[in-house]
């Protein structure tokens, strides 16, 4: 349950961060800051997902043993892979009711 947790909020994080310190970039270089944290968490959700499965797919190779007849390894990784994905999704959302840009 911990590493549910742990992989859940590197999602969030990578979105919420990713997106505020980008939107601080964005104001340096006097772009509108809050469009460009709103387009951020959308461009950044993906990389939350990856991330927070530890930056490479060797998560989906564990589908692979499906055919071995293992299903325990799968079962937790494709939970793992929707719990990334909700951090992310999370992120996502909790940046756009942050800035409350319209798009």
């Amino acid at each position: 349950m911990g590493q549910v947790i742990f992989t859940f909020f590197v999602a969030y994080g990578i979105v919420v961060g990713g997106s505020l310190s980008g939107g601080l970039g964005a104001f340096l270089n006097e772009k509108p800051p809050l469009w460009s944290i709103a387009q951020l968490a959308d461009q950044l959700k993906i990389w939350g997902l990856v991330g927070a499965l530890g930056g490479t797919f060797d998560s989906f190779l564990q589908i692979e043993k499906i055919l071995a007849g293992n299903f325990s390894p799968v079962f937790k990784q494709l939970v793992m892979i929707v719990v990334a994905f909700l951090g992310a999704h999370m992120g996502t959302i909790s940046i756009q009711w942050l800035v409350q840009v319209r798009s």
